[in-house]
């Protein structure tokens, strides 16, 4: 394995890119290439150093080829993994998930290139076992009329496409699987910098902002595992140290942080009201299909096993929710108490 010298982040420019290349700039001498469509998180505050920022589309002509070429580790983290868009748009869903990316697998195993795959939970669709392994757990969809598994199936399946080129064709890659990331510099707001029906953290924040009830789908008995984007950020560059982690599938997952949507609702009210003041938002009841629209289906509860992260890495997260909601609301505030504020005058 020859040293490492430099790195390409596809979708660098979003939520998890943009942490995870600040990381590679302040921790590492790699050279940096992002490329995106947009840099506004990465702009939003001074880079440790320089890197290589292309604005530009994966499907961009040639622009794969030049990538994987000119970089021995290519880290790829495009997709569209807003909920409410898949079963709005699936087609397009599945072509960022699979369609745009199996050339890159291809390339990369052409080339003998590293490949660092960023896949997601969602590929266990409603599997609900006490914690999900990476090589035990069953990959369970829904019917295909519920059209909101379309993303986990598309992701699915490139990670199929990455284990034949990896077990046949001797590429090197690592398939990486994300449990419920937040934190700062997270989703749009609709109505001020977006549109549509971001993640729940967003929607709940929307909420708060406005003085509106926070929406639980279907009661929000609903459990999610929530790993803060800075734990999340500290493995994956461990991943770079560690070559034993080549040709594995990976959980990335906090399960410290099992809980409910309701309370989560409940612990960002607390939070948001001690931090910026009293307001007067309160949980309210909605159905999946009047909020995510026909098509939308859900699985109860979702947390990581993560004993293979913590062996190869020498990784544990340590952020509790209590300790990383205040920093995710002030980011908030900051970026939006302004609007929020004119839009009701």
């Amino acid at each position: 394995m020859h040293p490492m010298r430099s790195i390409a982040v596809l979708g660098g420019g979003g939520f998890l890119g943009s942490h995870f290349v600040r990381g590679l700039l302040q921790q590492t001498n790699l050279e940096v290439e992002v490329v995106d469509t947009c840099f506004t998180k990465l702009e939003s505050a001074p880079l440790p150093r320089a890197a290589r920022l292309t604005r530009a589309c994966v499907t961009q002509q040639g622009l794969i080829e030049r990538v994987v070429e000119e970089h021995e580790t290519i880290v790829s983290m495009t997709a569209i993994c807003t909920p409410a868009n898949y079963n709005k748009e699936p087609l397009a869903v599945i072509d960022a998930s699979y369609t745009d990316l199996v050339p890159l697998v291809q390339r990369c195993s052409e080339k003998k290139r590293y490949l660092i795959h960023l896949s997601t939970c969602e590929v266990y669709g409603k599997a609900e076992s006490e914690a999900l392994n990476e090589t035990s757990s069953p990959l369970l969809l829904g019917p295909i009329p519920a059209e909101r598994w379309s993303y986990a199936c598309a992701k699915q399946l490139l990670e199929r496409v990455i284990w034949a080129h990896m077990t046949h064709h001797g590429l090197e890659a690592t398939i990486i699987r994300p449990f419920n990331v937040i934190g700062p510099q997270m989703d749009y707001l609709p109505g001020f910098d977006g549109e549509g029906t971001p993640r729940v953290l967003a929607n709940f924040m929307h909420a708060l902002l406005c003085g509106e009830a926070l929406p639980l789908v279907d009661g929000g008995a609903q459990r999610r595992a929530f790993l803060y984007v800075d734990d999340f950020t500290e493995a994956l560059l461990g991943l770079l140290r560690c070559p034993e982690a080549r040709g594995e599938i990976i959980n990335l997952g906090n399960p410290e942080n099992d809980i409910s949507i309701a309370e989560l609702a409940a612990q960002m009210i607390a939070a948001y009201s001690k931090h910026q003041g009293p307001k007067a938002s309160t949980p309210e009841l909605v159905s999946a299909d009047s909020f995510y629209g026909a098509g939308y289906d859900d699985v109860k509860r979702r947390v990581p096993d993560i004993h293979k992260a913590s062996a190869l890495l020498q990784w544990r997260p340590s952020t509790s929710l209590e300790a990383m909601l205040p920093a995710i609301i002030d980011d908030y505030v900051s970026r939006y108490a302004g609007k929020a504020r004119g839009a009701a005058t």
